[in-house]
């Protein structure tokens, strides 16, 4: 018997951020993570830099928000679809509202959207990051599946103060599902044991779920990016939210490893392209009936 055309369908992901020419994080972390669990990966730029803005000198930077209207018009009278949209860097409010417009007919009615916010960290939000940046992350919150804020993000979300240089404590249960998120994975989070990972909160439980890994020294830019857009993949294969976070933290780590391995200098990011063989492997598993 022939193979029926939904069992040849490819998932959709549209990924919507940032692209830098140097520097693995971003869209040049994502395309190649979702990409290599079989779903067909699109890319609507947000902003283009000629590095990312960690530790490479002052860069070049292009706001792409005069393009984003046109290209989603089309995307539009095309009549695309796409079963997952994963939103992370954006570059002001505007973006937002373009985005809020159009992604219900992007998505359609069972189309899945992920939200990684990027708007701070340790404690003190980025210099692009004002009020209305944090306004608009909250309405697409309320649109989507599930959320993937570092403790800070999820601390500027629900409106709690911060204090430059201390990661806010992680939140409750309640409260970070009250940002009308269907899920939430808190990043970032620590045990007792020094060790680092995940916390994950799910609509009608009152239990979290957790996972950590051991922590490795230094800072390494596209960290979150990794994780959450492996995570989204892992989400979009059907996998359950903590499944999904045990292969984007076991992923994250041996992409650690890897990178201890090279010693190459922190601001180049993560040695993730060593890791994508083992991760294309699970993920050719979670596909096995």
């Amino acid at each position: 018997m022939p193979l029926s055309e939904q069992s040849l369908r490819q998932s959709r992901i549209l990924v919507v951020t940032d692209l830098s020419g140097v520097g693995r994080c971003a869209a040049m972390v994502a395309v190649p993570v979702i990409s290599s669990s079989g779903s067909n990966c699109a890319l609507l730029p947000t902003a283009v830099f000629s590095t990312h803005t960690g530790g490479f000198g002052p860069v070049h930077r292009r706001d792409m928000t005069p393009d984003m209207a046109p290209i989603l018009t089309h995307w539009l009278d095309l009549g695309l679809q796409f079963d997952t949209a994963y939103v992370s860097y954006v570059a002001n409010e505007r973006q937002l509202a373009l985005l809020e417009d159009a992604l219900p007919a992007l998505l359609g009615a069972q189309g899945k959207l992920y939200l990684d916010p990027v708007m701070g960290d340790h404690g003190r939000p980025y210099a692009f990051c004002g009020e209305a940046l944090v306004e608009g992350f909250s309405r697409l919150c309320r649109m989507a599946d599930t959320v993937f804020p570092n403790r800070t993000e999820a601390a500027m979300l629900m409106g709690v103060p911060l204090r430059e240089g201390e990661e806010p404590p992680p939140p409750a249960v309640g409260d970070i599902l009250s940002l009308g998120a269907r899920n939430a994975v808190v990043t970032g989070v620590r045990d007792e044991a020094g060790r680092i990972g995940v916390m994950a909160a799910m609509s009608g439980r009152r239990d979290v779920y957790h996972t950590f890994r051991k922590y490795h020294e230094g800072s390494y830019p596209g960290t979150g990016d990794l994780l959450a857009s492996c995570a989204v993949a892992a989400l979009t294969l059907g996998a359950a939210l903590p499944r999904a976070c045990e292969i984007a933290c076991d992923f994250l780590d041996e992409s650690l490893e890897h990178t201890a391995r090279y010693r190459t200098p922190s601001r180049f990011g993560l040695a993730f392209e060593q890791a994508l063989p083992r991760l294309s492997c699970v993920f050719e598993a979670l596909k096995s009936p």
